[in-house]
């Protein structure tokens, strides 16, 4: 009996100390410049959670869902060069646009320093643009690169390429 609780007890102990991880946090890639010293580390999916909300509230139009979500001086890039620094100036420029449909493919987040906060949301729509009197319906494929800290979006950087239009 002596021996099956040793045993027992032996097991157990090895069972703890090897279940604990002396791995360094994984870190990939590089940054060039004054934080040439850093590497890339993931994100956390709170911050891909606050664009996949902002996404929730833009198909619908709502723009006083978003707020909550954006620094009052978001600074937004636009692809087609509009260049806007506060959430109001934003929202005026989306309402003088065409509204297209989107489907939203993908998001992930990366931190430069997981000490200091702040982390870059990728995602990636299709997005399709109706016909006009002017052009046939066509579709983008848009890459959005989302600064977000402490809950709010910082800044916007939005990039896109024409996409297959028979698609």
């Amino acid at each position: 009996m002596k021996n099956s609780i040793f045993t027992i007890l032996f097991t157990t102990a090895i069972f703890i100390v090897g279940c604990e991880s002396n791995m360094t946090e994984r870190s990939i890639g590089f940054v060039t410049g004054e934080n040439s010293d850093t590497k890339w580390h993931l994100g956390t999916q709170d911050a891909i959670d606050i664009v996949s909300t902002v996404d929730e509230f833009w198909t619908i139009q709502d723009y006083e869902g978003m707020r909550p979500y954006f620094a009052d001086s978001v600074e937004v890039f636009q692809p087609d060069g509009t260049y806007t620094n506060t959430f109001d100036s934003f929202i005026e420029s989306l309402s003088s646009q065409e509204f297209p449909t989107w489907s939203y493919n993908y998001a992930f987040s990366v931190d430069l320093d997981p000490t200091i906060g702040g982390e870059y949301v990728q995602a990636g729509f299709s997005v399709n643009y109706p016909a006009t009197d002017n052009s046939e319906e066509y579709t983008d494929l848009h890459h959005e690169s989302y600064y977000v800290v402490d809950g709010k979006i910082i800044t916007l950087n939005q990039f896109a390429i024409r996409g297959d239009s028979d698609e």
